[in-house]
C-alpha cells in the first residue's frame, strides 16, 4: 500500500520557501514605504535582500529600528 502524503522533507522544504517569500516580500514593502531612506540606501537594501536571500531580510529586520 502506497502512502498518499508527501514526504516530511518536502513539507519542510515548502515551509522554508514560504517563510523566505514572506520575509522577502515584507522586507521589500517596508523598504519601499520607508520615508527615511533616500534612493541610494533604498537601492542598496533592495539589492542586499535580493542577492542574500535569507540573510538579507533578517539583517534588514534587525537594523530597521535605526531608520524606521
Amino acid at each position: 500500500m502506497e502512502l498518499v502524503s508527501a514526504p516530511v522533507s518536502m513539507i519542510i522544504w515548502q515551509m522554508f520557501m514560504l517563510l523566505h517569500m514572506v520575509l522577502f516580500m515584507t522586507a521589500w514593502a517596508m523598504i519601499l514605504l520607508s520615508s527615511r531612506l533616500n534612493a541610494p540606501y533604498t537601492l542598496a537594501w533592495m539589492l542586499g535582500t535580493l542577492l542574500l536571500p535569507v540573510v538579507g531580510p533578517v539583517i534588514f529586520f534587525m537594523r530597521r529600528r535605526s531608520f524606521s
